[in-house]
């Protein structure tokens, strides 16, 4: 089925030409502009352009990087071992214990089965597949090395893997906490606050003015409980849909890179991707300016995304990576130093390289520092809220005990 593209792309004197297309899919663009000369930097579908499209704030469940992985690997080993690949396919199919996996190795044999190339069934609009994977493949069958170009892909979704693993394990140990006070607030305002202050009230006591705030929060949560759950409700959905806009991604990502070590982390954590991505991609031969459009994607980072931005302007103009890349203050100034460095020398890849080892390296020492000073933080704040409550049961107590001793 036919469809309507817009397109940026390069002409051989490195001019900017605007313009459209009609054509099956992206890959197909992508060679027709190349046939004319062109080099695309962004290709855009008129129509996905053009519509509000509801999917955009639905959760799509996305393919894990862990099972992109082993996908690339299983691939990679039959392709290298002189397997037809249509029976290939078929035996990765049913040996994959991915419900997502396997409906797309399922929808890749039938289209593979039709005529067309993997990278072509990887791109089709019901695909969950990675732009970044299906460019890479498209590229691994154009040059016959798709075995080499799966198994670094393989390597790279595995590294994605693990550093996405130690966010959620930071993340882990500040939800649990919070669960556990909560869990612990409901329990004394549920149970054992009624229970004392019925106690109290038999023996004609003045409840102390820290109890009486407490039971009038804990009165306020039971009577319009209802009410405040809709409320947090519709805050969340609100936050959720935010955070999928533009303006919203970037107010999100400034406060977090404003944060004490929280920021500095995830910028090493951005850094990562981008030398990783950035290196896989050179490695295989894509140009710099149509590797940025991929790059940018892969980031997960507004605030990247700006200096990404900066850079492929400053690519068409002829002029450095690494200076355009500081032009949004976001990459620190060693990794902008490293990337100039390889402009220098030419010896870009190997930089990037090392600068994927280096800042794997950093952003695991600081989710070390990130997990010892939540800690004690949450410690602090969630005993001083379950001590207030415990305080505000034993005042009243004290005083009843008093009022028996004399």
């Amino acid at each position: 089925m036919l469809q309507d593209y817009n397109y940026r792309a390069l002409d051989n004197e490195g001019k900017i030409v605007l313009g459209s297309i009609n054509e099956e899919n992206i890959l197909n663009v992508r060679l027709s502009l190349k046939n004319q000369g062109l080099l695309p930097v962004r290709i855009e579908n008129v129509r996905d352009s053009m519509s509000f499209d509801l999917k955009a704030f639905k959760y799509k469940k996305q393919i894990k990087s862990d099972v992109l992985s082993q996908f690339c690997r299983q691939l990679a080993i039959i392709i290298a071992s002189g397997i037809n690949i249509l029976k290939g396919l078929e035996i990765m199919a049913d040996k994959a214990s991915n419900k997502r996996l396997r409906s797309e190795i399922t929808q890749i044999h039938q289209e593979v089965q039709k005529g067309r190339t993997i990278a072509e069934a990887m791109s089709g609009r019901e695909s969950y597949m990675p732009n970044l994977l299906t460019s890479m493949v498209a590229t691994g069958e154009t040059s016959g090395s798709l075995d080499e170009v799966l198994i670094n892909m393989g390597e790279f979704y595995e590294n994605d893997s693990r550093i996405k693993q130690k966010i959620k394990s930071a993340a882990i140990y500040p939800i649990v906490m919070i669960i556990m006070a909560i869990g612990l607030i409901i329990f004394f305002f549920n149970f054992l606050l009624p229970q004392m202050v019925t106690l109290i009230a038999a023996s004609g006591s003045t409840l102390p003015l820290l109890t009486r705030i407490v039971i009038g929060i804990g009165n306020i949560v039971r009577d319009y409980f209802l009410l405040i759950f809709v409320v947090l409700l519709m805050i969340g959905a609100g936050f959720a849909i935010s955070v999928k806009t533009s303006r919203g991604r970037l107010v999100l990502d400034r406060l977090i890179f404003k944060t004490p070590i929280l920021g500095v982390t995830m910028r090493n954590v951005t850094t990562l991707r981008f030398a990783r991505t950035a290196h896989i991609l050179i490695k295989s031969g894509i140009p710099m300016l149509q590797s940025l459009d991929f790059i940018k994607q892969n980031l997960d980072n507004a605030l990247a995304e700006q200096s990404i931005d900066f850079a492929i302007e400053g690519l068409q103009k002829g002029e450095s990576l690494a200076l355009n890349l500081d032009k949004a203050k976001y990459f620190d100034s060693m990794a902008i130093q490293m990337i100039h460095i390889g402009e220098e020398t030419g010896e870009l890849e190997n930089i990037l390289k090392e600068m994927g080892d280096f800042y794997n390296n950093e952003a695991e020492a600081g989710f070390s520092k990130l997990v010892a000073m939540v800690e004690p933080i949450m410690l602090l704040v969630i005993g001083s809220v379950v001590s207030i409550v415990i305080i505000s049961v034993m005042l009243p107590m004290m005083g009843m005990l008093s009022n028996i001793r004399r």
